[in-house]
């Protein structure tokens, strides 16, 4: 092999490596989840606030950021998020460096039975691709079973649960899992008068009728 083979050889070599860099930092560019999954990237803190909930019975659930007032809250940062940053960064279940306090609006009198959740966190990339009026999407078909659903919506179903009372003196552990209890709660919810009259199901899931019965069951 003469000098100027192996001089060809090298260049072509260095020039598809090139090529194929290139190729991988544009793709990493288009799409913003991808660069995350490589970087892990971050973006600055947020931090938002819910509307304070008249909440005089489930006051200590409220106050440990396990029912509407927190779920408010979240609602209200995602739309933030997905304003400013984009829908693939609004995920609170994505996001790093979470803090939150939840406690009355004003101690010491009536004003101690209305909870109200602050938050804070820093938005990172992996979620949704599009979003509708700042919320994560459904799915196009509500799945059959409750743990088909993704976690920010069965969290989300746990949360305004609690926040209804809907399960009575049983209290719904928000962990975003669909276990027996909150498959259970959800059935009472939806076969309640309240449910009934929202044209409800009582599938055991948290359908998109469901989840806006119960946003609108604790306001």
């Amino acid at each position: 092999m003469t000098p100027k083979t192996i001089l060809w050889r090298g260049a072509v070599v260095a020039l598809m490596t090139a090529m194929l860099t290139l190729s991988a930092n544009a793709q990493s560019a288009a799409d913003p989840t991808q660069a995350y999954a490589q970087q892990g990237e971050c973006k600055p803190m947020l931090n938002a606030a819910g509307k304070a909930k008249f909440r005089p019975f489930t006051q200590a659930r409220e106050v440990r950021g396990e029912g509407a007032a927190m779920a408010d809250a979240i609602a209200n940062w995602q739309r933030d998020v997905s304003a400013k940053h984009g829908s693939q960064w609004m995920l609170w279940d994505k996001a790093d460096d979470k803090n939150f306090n939840c406690s009355p609006a004003r101690p010491g009198t009536i004003g101690s039975w209305f909870i109200r959740c602050t938050i804070e966190a820093r938005p990172c990339g992996g979620g949704p691709t599009e979003a509708v009026n700042g919320e994560p999407p459904y799915p196009t078909v509500d799945p059959r079973e409750c743990g088909e659903y993704p976690t920010h919506i069965i969290r989300e179903a746990q949360q305004r649960l609690n926040g209804c009372d809907a399960c009575g003196n049983r209290e719904i552990k928000v962990d975003g899992a669909c276990g027996p209890q909150t498959e259970r709660c959800l059935r009472r919810f939806q076969s309640s008068r309240f449910g009934r009259e929202n044209g409800l199901e009582a599938t055991g899931t948290p359908t998109r009728k469901t989840l806006i019965a119960l946003r609108q069951c604790e306001r």
